[in-house]
């Protein structure tokens, strides 16, 4: 079904794109990840699916936007983002192949569990951690695992040193390949506290590796919804806008914001995502 485009809409399309945009980019979701949430919440004259094949577009445009950014600003870790694309890019393929034959008429509470189950991994980790936001577990299999070192200085001349295990990487970035793009979000909402509480990224390398990486997995599911026809030029059009606006608004917030206090925004917005949808189901 067609979306009944008036002005009202264009403007609640291209606000809700903005401000979900800059909260995405600044937390490493990619932005219209939250678009996808918020539209199945609001969105009643157009099913699941044309929804998901959209806002994941939405997320291409958000990516390139907000990968620009952080590329000025040298917080991308872009032989790491590299590989996780090439490891994803498979998985979303299929992932969209596999949505567009199956029924969605639970998707949205699957949707919303997949948030909450998200949200309360990031508590735990905290909690169990303290101020060391990667558990000495993690750590110590990191260590053990094809291990990488890294060392990343920014423009504005902060160095970061860490080392993660690409194999474990890899592992979840197969897991998100596919559900990332099943679910339209793009994958940077799971990846970046992955990247965190398991891979000991610092969280605005998270960040930012996370919004370049999941720019070429989108670009492969985006292609595959729309080649189906799963895609809504009247709602993309206007919600590209406002990603190309938030992606840069979010990018620049990211060098002044605390890296707590975007894993606590990314928790809040994860939690109340994921109660809203499965709520809008009972």
């Amino acid at each position: 079904m067609e979306l009944d485009l008036n002005i009202l809409k264009i403007l609640y399309y291209l606000l809700s794109s903005l401000i979900t945009s800059t909260l995405g980019t600044l937390i490493g979701a990619g932005g219209s990840a939250l678009l996808g949430p918020l539209l199945l919440l609001t969105e009643t004259s157009i099913e699941p699916k044309n929804i998901i094949g959209t806002t994941l577009a939405c997320v291409v445009v958000n990516s390139i936007s907000g990968s620009y950014r952080y590329l000025n600003i040298g917080t991308v870790d872009i032989k790491s983002g590299g590989i996780f694309s090439l490891i994803g890019i498979p998985f979303s393929v299929f992932a969209a192949l596999t949505l567009i034959v199956i029924d969605t008429t639970n998707f949205k509470v699957i949707f919303g569990i997949t948030l909450i189950l998200i949200t309360i991994f990031m508590f735990l980790q905290s909690r169990k951690n303290g101020t060391q936001l990667q558990s000495d577990g993690f750590k110590n299999l990191n260590n053990n695992f094809f291990n990488e070192k890294r060392s990343l200085k920014t423009k504005a001349g902060e160095e970061y040193n860490y080392s993660f295990s690409m194999g474990i990487a890899a592992f979840y970035n197969i897991f998100l390949g596919f559900v990332a793009t099943f679910f339209g979000i793009g994958g940077g909402i799971i990846r970046t506290p992955l990247l965190i509480y398991v891979s000991g990224f610092p969280v605005k390398i998270a960040t930012a590796t996370s919004v370049f990486s999941l720019l070429f997995t989108s670009l492969a599911g985006t292609i595959i919804y729309w080649v189906n026809g799963y895609f809504s030029l009247p709602l993309f059009l206007p919600a590209a806008v406002g990603a190309i606006i938030g992606a840069q608004i979010g990018a620049m917030l990211s060098k002044i914001i605390s890296g707590m206090w975007i894993l606590r925004i990314l928790g809040i917005m994860l939690f109340i995502m994921g109660i809203a949808l499965i709520i809008e189901n009972i």
